[in-house]
Protein backbone atom coordinates (compact mmCIF):
# COMPACT_ATOMS: atom_id res chain seq x y z
CA UNK A 1 0.00 0.00 0.00
CA UNK A 2 1.55 3.57 -0.49
CA UNK A 3 0.72 6.68 1.41
CA UNK A 4 0.61 9.75 -0.58
CA UNK A 5 0.84 11.81 2.96
CA UNK A 6 0.78 15.74 1.97
CA UNK A 7 1.63 19.59 3.65
CA UNK A 8 0.03 22.24 2.22
CA UNK A 9 -1.53 25.74 2.96
CA UNK A 10 -3.72 26.57 -0.11
CA UNK A 11 -5.15 23.63 -1.38
CA UNK A 12 -3.05 23.18 -4.24
CA UNK A 13 -0.64 20.40 -2.99
CA UNK A 14 -4.11 18.59 -1.73
CA UNK A 15 -4.75 19.05 -5.43
CA UNK A 16 -1.71 17.78 -6.62
CA UNK A 17 -1.56 14.58 -4.11
CA UNK A 18 -5.17 13.85 -5.16
CA UNK A 19 -3.99 13.72 -8.97
CA UNK A 20 -1.18 11.36 -7.79
CA UNK A 21 -3.47 8.96 -6.02
CA UNK A 22 -5.94 8.64 -9.15
CA UNK A 23 -2.95 7.62 -11.74
CA UNK A 24 -0.91 4.97 -8.85
CA UNK A 25 -3.16 1.95 -7.81
CA UNK A 26 -3.23 0.79 -3.98
CA UNK A 27 -2.57 4.19 -2.60
CA UNK A 28 -4.12 6.64 -0.06
CA UNK A 29 -3.94 10.60 0.23
CA UNK A 30 -3.82 12.02 3.85
CA UNK A 31 -3.35 15.53 4.68
CA UNK A 32 -0.27 15.45 7.31
CA UNK A 33 -1.48 18.31 8.78
CA UNK A 34 -4.36 16.38 10.49
CA UNK A 35 -4.04 15.35 14.31
CA UNK A 36 -5.00 11.64 14.15
CA UNK A 37 -2.19 8.92 14.03
CA UNK A 38 -1.20 6.51 11.05
CA UNK A 39 -0.03 3.55 11.24
CA UNK A 40 2.88 3.71 9.50
CA UNK A 41 3.92 0.18 9.10
CA UNK A 42 1.14 -0.97 6.74
CA UNK A 43 2.52 1.52 3.83
CA UNK A 44 5.27 -0.01 1.78
CA UNK A 45 6.18 3.86 0.50
CA UNK A 46 5.13 6.94 1.33
CA UNK A 47 5.15 10.17 -0.64
CA UNK A 48 5.91 13.14 0.29
CA UNK A 49 3.91 16.36 -0.86
CA UNK A 50 5.33 19.77 0.48
CA UNK A 51 4.53 23.08 -0.48
CA UNK A 52 6.92 25.59 -0.58
CA UNK A 53 6.34 28.67 1.68
CA UNK A 54 8.22 32.05 1.93
CA UNK A 55 10.93 30.02 -0.19
CA UNK A 56 11.59 27.24 1.78
CA UNK A 57 9.52 23.74 2.00
CA UNK A 58 6.84 23.14 4.47
CA UNK A 59 7.98 23.05 7.92
CA UNK A 60 5.75 20.12 8.93
CA UNK A 61 6.63 17.99 6.34
CA UNK A 62 10.19 18.15 7.26
CA UNK A 63 9.28 17.40 11.03
CA UNK A 64 7.21 14.44 10.39
CA UNK A 65 9.88 13.02 7.77
CA UNK A 66 12.23 13.55 10.54
CA UNK A 67 10.01 11.57 13.07
CA UNK A 68 9.10 8.84 10.81
CA UNK A 69 12.92 8.44 9.79
CA UNK A 70 13.65 7.71 13.41
CA UNK A 71 11.44 5.22 13.47
CA UNK A 72 12.95 3.00 10.86
CA UNK A 73 10.40 1.46 9.14
CA UNK A 74 10.27 -0.73 6.34
CA UNK A 75 8.87 1.25 3.62
CA UNK A 76 10.66 3.38 0.49
CA UNK A 77 9.94 7.45 0.48
CA UNK A 78 9.60 9.41 -2.56
CA UNK A 79 8.94 13.22 -2.35
CA UNK A 80 7.43 15.95 -5.19
CA UNK A 81 7.11 19.18 -4.53
CA UNK A 82 4.65 22.04 -4.88
CA UNK A 83 5.37 25.79 -5.97
CA UNK A 84 4.52 28.85 -8.12
CA UNK A 85 7.99 29.20 -8.98
CA UNK A 86 9.54 27.10 -11.31
CA UNK A 87 12.25 29.14 -11.60
CA UNK A 88 13.45 27.44 -8.60
CA UNK A 89 12.41 24.17 -9.51
CA UNK A 90 16.34 22.80 -9.21
CA UNK A 91 16.61 24.52 -5.82
CA UNK A 92 13.50 23.16 -4.57
CA UNK A 93 13.91 19.81 -5.49
CA UNK A 94 17.65 19.75 -4.38
CA UNK A 95 16.41 21.08 -0.54
CA UNK A 96 13.98 18.04 -0.75
CA UNK A 97 16.56 15.50 -1.81
CA UNK A 98 18.86 16.43 0.88
CA UNK A 99 16.06 15.73 3.36
CA UNK A 100 15.17 12.28 2.10
CA UNK A 101 17.20 9.33 1.94
CA UNK A 102 19.72 9.47 -1.29
CA UNK A 103 17.66 6.77 -3.81
CA UNK A 104 14.14 8.82 -3.23
CA UNK A 105 12.38 10.02 -6.05
CA UNK A 106 12.01 13.71 -6.19
CA UNK A 107 9.12 15.46 -8.57
CA UNK A 108 8.36 19.01 -9.14
CA UNK A 109 4.76 19.49 -9.81
CA UNK A 110 4.91 23.35 -9.99
CA UNK A 111 1.86 25.40 -8.47
CA UNK A 112 -1.19 27.97 -8.46
CA UNK A 113 -2.06 31.11 -7.13
CA UNK A 114 -4.85 29.22 -5.09
CA UNK A 115 -6.12 32.44 -2.66
CA UNK A 116 -9.79 30.33 -1.95
CA UNK A 117 -7.87 28.81 1.46
CA UNK A 118 -5.69 31.30 1.93
CA UNK A 119 -6.08 33.72 5.10
CA UNK A 120 -5.08 37.17 6.04
CA UNK A 121 -1.84 38.42 4.17
CA UNK A 122 -1.22 35.09 2.08
CA UNK A 123 -4.48 35.70 0.51
CA UNK A 124 -3.22 39.30 0.19
CA UNK A 125 -0.39 38.43 -1.49
CA UNK A 126 -1.99 35.73 -3.55
CA UNK A 127 -4.75 37.51 -5.02
CA UNK A 128 -1.74 40.89 -5.23
CA UNK A 129 0.48 38.24 -7.53
CA UNK A 130 -2.80 37.44 -9.33
CA UNK A 131 -3.36 40.91 -10.20
CA UNK A 132 0.01 41.30 -11.47
CA UNK A 133 0.24 38.98 -13.49
CA UNK A 134 -3.09 39.69 -15.27
CA UNK A 135 -1.84 43.10 -15.37
CA UNK A 136 1.03 41.90 -17.29
CA UNK A 137 -0.63 39.12 -19.72
CA UNK A 138 1.23 36.67 -18.23
CA UNK A 139 -0.46 33.36 -17.75
CA UNK A 140 -1.07 31.97 -14.18
CA UNK A 141 1.26 29.02 -13.00
CA UNK A 142 -0.33 25.93 -12.65
CA UNK A 143 0.01 22.37 -12.03
CA UNK A 144 2.41 20.26 -14.54
CA UNK A 145 -0.10 17.35 -15.33
CA UNK A 146 2.61 15.86 -17.60
CA UNK A 147 5.35 15.57 -14.23
CA UNK A 148 2.41 14.12 -12.17
CA UNK A 149 2.48 11.32 -15.31
CA UNK A 150 6.13 11.07 -15.14
CA UNK A 151 6.41 10.84 -11.18
CA UNK A 152 3.18 8.22 -10.93
CA UNK A 153 5.14 6.16 -14.01
CA UNK A 154 8.81 6.60 -12.51
CA UNK A 155 8.36 6.86 -8.71
CA UNK A 156 9.24 2.83 -7.39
Amino acid sequence: MILILYFGHTGTTKKAAELLKEQIENSVCYDGKKKNKLDYTQYDHIIFGANVRMGKLNKKFIKVYNKLKKRNLNCNFSGFVVAADANQRGAYMTAMQKILPEDAFVGFFGGEFNPTQAKGLSKAILLSCIENFQKQNLPLPKLNLEAIQYFSENFK
